[in-house]
């Protein structure tokens, strides 16, 4: 594979339509100091784009080699593969070096608001939701899981949007909101979390469906498309619960 340097860019269109994590690729090319490798400079037949720690791959395996994947390819890699031909490749060259992971892209042209609204329950008396404050940001579960990955010198408040779920004391307990700065698109992609690994005490109790319920409304709102892709069975579960319908299978691979 080659690598790129100046004129990268110039190869970007081997990725439009990309059909899976759309909004991360939009992010790398606009924001991550992004690596583009292909097979051939002047008719490429394959790509692969490094936004750290996520290749990207786009066209035909068969045009590049084993060696030219182990030698990209490195332990520690996670590799986004959008069809299946990129999944047979990669597990005969890895074999028993490479973990696999089951995800859904979910289409959200279904979703009703009214039935949404119906799915909510009511919250413990100790908590409440409300619109994302500057000050969610500075510490907590919020700047842990989703500032600190996605919008390192970048103002959240003015690219992106969520709820908080808040107890009395002001600490968040969960949180639904955009997962990568907003873009020259009408999409966001929904992420959104309740409790922690060590306090679980709000989990199982539909909270976390209401929290989702309420933010995909706001996102209705505000004319934003919802994108859901979900990286285990209970995000997919509650995904279907909230309307969305199945569009894409697909596997996330991860280098040992």
């Amino acid at each position: 594979m080659i690598e790129l340097k100046e004129n990268k860019s110039e190869f970007l269109y081997l990725f439009k339509d990309y059909p899976i994590f759309e909004l991360y690729l939009e992010h790398a090319i606009n924001v991550m100091d992004y690596k583009l490798f292909v097979d051939d400079t002047k008719e490429p037949k394959a790509a692969m784009l490094f936004a750290a720690p996520a290749f990207l791959l786009v066209g035909n395996p068969n045009a590049i080699s084993k060696e030219d994947a182990t030698n990209l390819l490195k332990s520690g890699s996670w590799i986004i593969s959008p069809t299946n031909d990129w999944d047979l490749f990669l597990i005969e060259t890895f074999g028993k070096n490479i973990d696999s992971h089951p995800r859904m892209f979910f289409d959200e042209s279904k979703i009703s608001l009214d039935e949404l609204k119906k799915l909510r329950k009511p919250l413990p008396k100790e908590l409440k939701i409300i619109p994302v404050e500057k000050r969610h940001l500075e510490k907590g579960m919020l700047k842990h899981e989703i500032i600190d990955k996605f919008f390192i010198n970048i103002d959240f408040m003015k690219t992106g949007f969520g709820l908080v779920l808040e107890n009395e004391e002001g600490v968040v307990h969960g949180f639904a909101v955009t997962n990568y700065p907003i873009g020259n698109t009408d999409k966001i992609e929904v992420t959104y979390r309740v409790g922690y690994n060590s306090f679980d005490k709000y989990r199982n109790q539909g909270i976390g469906t209401t929290l989702a319920s309420y933010f995909i409304e706001q996102t209705f709102k505000k004319g934003f498309k919802p994108l859901w892709d979900a990286a285990n069975p209970t995000s997919s579960h509650i995904a279907l619960k909230l309307g969305y319908v199945e569009k894409k299978h697909w596997l996330m691979h991860h280098i040992k």
